[in-house]
């Protein structure tokens, strides 16, 4: 099989940057997007060839979403494809002749599976040890928007907020709340880059945020950035490499 490869760089709304080459020969910024573009391969050698790209992708350029273009074709090799880019937690798969910019950004701030792929990303790039990861964090990262605070998560889960201090703090992780913080910034940021073309006051009001200031301040404290810097990117992967490396320097 033949992987090319090539980058999609903010605003992410015109076409692709061309041409296509080798993995070693891209330059993507952090919140560039990485293409992966697939063309024909035995079904036997499609899926470690391919995980094993996605994760030289995120350990290379953590900061850039890893998204898979299949082209139109056999369907078995399409299948194929599709079955060994999920298996890689890939947030983005493309599918037919053309990369449609609508479709990327739908898929690439979706909430859906949050946890399993932050976990997985953090582990290729190197800011987590390969799993399996404690299921504490899993809790942590699916909680509802609603769900602000670490007590009343715990509360919910019956359990002691002290425990789950303790665990992570024993294995070198950053703190519940951080945790918690993250998930919560993390909707926050899907919503605001799926709508990107409406206001960030009219984004508040819908999202029951009193004032974009509020906002301002979570962007900041979690990610270091403000609301429209958050809004310009596409995807987790940029924001969690901030996010990932604050929680290292204020743990060194």
């Amino acid at each position: 099989m033949s992987f090319q490869f090539t980058t999609w760089t903010a605003p992410f709304s015109g076409a692709c940057v061309e041409p296509y080459g080798p993995l070693k020969e891209i330059r993507p910024k952090s919140g560039d997007v990485v293409l992966i573009r697939c063309e024909a391969q035995l079904p036997d050698e499609i899926e470690p060839k391919l995980t094993e790209l996605v994760r030289e992708c995120r350990r290379c350029f953590p900061g850039s979403p890893a998204v898979v273009w299949i082209p139109s074709g056999e369907p078995d090799r399409v299948i194929s494809l599709v079955r060994a880019a999920s298996s890689a937690q890939v947030r983005a798969i493309m599918g037919g002749d053309t990369v449609r910019p609508e479709q990327l950004r739908a898929q690439l701030t979706s909430p859906e599976g949050i946890s399993p792929f932050v976990l997985r990303w953090a582990a290729d790039a190197g800011y987590l040890p390969a799993g399996p990861h404690p299921e504490e964090l899993n809790t942590l990262l699916e909680a509802a928007p609603n769900v602000r605070t670490l007590e009343r998560l715990a509360r919910e889960r019956q359990v002691a907020a002290r425990t789950w201090r303790a665990k992570l703090q024993q294995m070198g992780l950053p703190t519940p709340r951080a945790w918690l913080g993250l998930a919560h910034a993390l909707h926050v940021a899907f919503y605001v880059q799926r709508n990107s073309t409406q206001s960030l006051q009219i984004l508040a009001d819908k999202l029951g945020i009193p004032k974009v200031s509020i906002m301002s301040q979570q962007f900041r404290r979690v990610f270091g950035i403000s609301p429209g810097q958050v809004r310009d990117l596409l995807g987790a992967e940029p924001l969690l490499q901030r996010w990932f490396e604050s929680q290292q320097r204020s743990a060194g």
